[in-house]
């Protein structure tokens, strides 16, 4: 039967090199390759094997009177062992010249399945160019003929040709692959430094960022923070996800390589120094990347990154060391913020009363918050004075601004005005005296300021007498005992700004099961995820609240009654009358 004439591979030699720049990957071996080259006389078959060395997958595709397709796994893994083999190792680079004759005898022990497709096509001659890639195993382009020595020149030049274009398709394939590696380490660092930038909650934040480098350029990768004096773990991720628990176990365990170097003081010799994992085999990950994270010279952590052998996901050491930094940066940040947090909370707390005095037939409690991630004091105060059997006066102010001068004007008034309290004035006397102070003083900050009197001795079965007086702040709230809610009528003008106050009292009676609710505008000025004030619901809230105890109602309006977010200083005072209601 004549056979259908094939198109000469001159022909098809342009088409193979526009294929070899569109490549993205070794199984894109050109059809018009391997094809081609059986235009050429006395050629039976032609292959071509590549070998990517980023995976260590293996592309072969072959071709014979049969047409072209690729070749099952095993021969395409035969083909490219044999590759290796008849490469020749000249240190001159002289190799890329050299073709490899074969007999097809020599392929009957080492290589049966080719031997085996040869012989069955009456092959006599194999002509081998074998090629380097950038990187990894050798690859080849071979061609198969059925006539003895020697092969045509023609033949000859178009199987180097064919090599150069197998040559090309690696390096194409290897920059698109770097490209990507690069990519996708730009968008990992990218985004990490997003989250370790607009977050304070540090193991939260690294728990992410170790989420982001496994699978992309990790198997495995865990974070330690040095706590205490030792290194603790506080993120672990694995790429199967049933491992990951038996990773971090063997981590805390001291049962990989690292386990040295998380015990050791100085860990400088570690940094970017890829290490056998030392794990057992059921984690799957065979190397470790010990990355010691430093800031402001001190350690802060260590960043591990892990591999299986063979992985493709090997990032370089500059971007660990990218990456390294920036958590390294994060850490201490975090700490920092952290401890001046403490700092403070502790200061703030010495601004405030110790203990609530205990007053028979009165439920007292107080709540405060500080400003979210605020580093300086706040401004918001509250204080007691008790005259035993006599009266209880209790104090809420708040101070304008924030820092040492807001902390240092709040301490002179809450001790002023105690002081004045306790030696029998009464509180009209001590915002009188304090308002004096601070505008002799040359004070340049203001307050606002409530206090609330209960007359102990007048009180009976049918309640205490209460006096309210308010300087520019928030007028209190009284819960009564049936649910209902007032706002006592009461006024004056801020504290430290004008001479006269101007105070205008408010006279009551808190009977046996009331409750009186002193408190800053950092709870009043709280929102909802709609904008909506606290304020306007603050009445409806607090009747809602009736039946808790003293202490669970201010904790549960400090927090914003898991509506509203209280962004400010927020403190509260909650005084309840004990008498049974009738």
């Amino acid at each position: 039967m004549p056979t259908t004439p094939r198109t000469p591979w001159a022909t098809l030699l342009h088409a193979s090199w526009r294929s070899a720049f569109d490549a993205r990957s070794v199984a894109d071996l050109p059809d018009e390759l391997v094809g081609g080259l059986l235009s050429l006389p006395g050629v039976a078959a032609t292959f071509a094997v590549g070998v990517a060395a980023t995976d260590a997958a293996v592309a072969a595709r072959w071709a014979d009177r049969d047409g072209t397709a690729f070749v099952p796994a095993t021969l395409a893994a035969e083909l490219a062992a044999r590759a290796a083999e008849w490469y020749p190792d000249r240190a001159d680079g002289s190799a890329e010249a050299t073709l490899v004759e074969v007999e097809p005898a020599e392929l009957a022990t080492r290589s049966p399945e080719l031997a085996a497709r040869l012989t069955a096509l009456g092959v006599a001659a194999l002509l081998v160019a074998p090629y380097r890639p950038v990187a990894g195993p050798c690859g080849l382009v071979a061609l198969a003929t059925v006539a003895a020595h020697p092969v045509p020149p023609d033949t000859v030049t178009a199987l180097r040709q064919a090599r150069d274009i197998m040559i090309a398709i690696d390096r194409q394939v290897t920059e698109q692959r770097a490209l990507a590696d690069r990519s996708l380490a730009d968008a990992i660092l990218a985004e990490a430094s997003l989250r370790m930038g607009s977050s304070l909650e540090i193991e939260e934040t690294l728990r992410a960022v170790v989420r982001m480098t496994v699978p992309g350029l990790a198997d495995g990768a865990a974070v330690h923070i040095a706590r205490g004096g030792q290194m603790e773990l506080v993120a672990v991720a694995h790429l199967d996800a049933r491992r990951e628990r038996s990773l971090g176990e063997h981590l805390r365990a001291g049962r990989w390589a690292g386990a040295p170097v998380v015990q050791r003081a100085d860990r400088s010799g570690w940094e970017d120094s890829p290490l056998p994992a030392g794990l057992p085999p059921d984690a799957n990950l065979d190397t470790a990347t010990i990355s010691v994270l430093r800031a402001r010279g001190r350690d802060v952590g260590l960043l591990t990154l892990f591999h299986r052998h063979g992985s493709a996901r090997m990032p370089t050491h500059a971007f660990l060391r990218n990456l390294a930094g920036r958590a390294a940066l994060a850490i201490d940040n975090a700490a920092l913020y952290a401890q001046q947090r403490a700092d403070v909370m502790s200061l703030q707390q010495h601004l405030l009363p110790a203990a609530l005095p205990e007053v028979p037939g009165l439920e007292m409690a107080t709540a405060y918050r500080v400003a979210d991630h605020s580093l300086d004091v706040g401004g918001d105060f509250y204080g007691l004075v008790h005259e035993p059997e006599h009266t209880l006066t209790a104090l809420m102010g708040d101070v304008c601004g924030r820092g040492a001068p807001a902390a240092a004007l709040t301490g002179l008034a809450r001790h002023t005005l105690e002081t004045i309290l306790a030696e029998g004035h009464s509180p009209e006397r001590a915002f009188d005296i304090l308002n004096t102070k601070m505008l002799r003083t040359g004070v340049s900050r203001f307050l606002t300021l409530t206090a609330v009197t209960l007359d102990l001795a007048a009180g009976g079965p049918e309640g205490v007498p209460i006096r309210v007086l308010s300087g520019g702040h928030p007028a209190p709230l009284i819960l009564r005992r049936g649910g209902e809610v007032e706002q006592p009528d009461c006024s004056g003008l801020l504290v430290g700004v004008r001479p006269e106050l101007g105070l205008k009292p408010y006279d009551g009676v808190l009977r046996p099961g009331d409750l009186i609710l002193l408190y800053t505008d950092g709870l009043t000025e709280a929102r909802d995820a709609d904008g909506r004030f606290f304020e306007d619901e603050l009445p409806a809230t607090l009747a809602g609240l009736r039946d808790l105890p003293a202490a669970e109602l201010a904790e549960t309006l400090a927090a914003g009654a898991d509506r509203y977010r209280v962004g400010d200083d927020a403190a509260v005072l909650a005084i309840r009358h004990r008498g049974a209601a009738s």
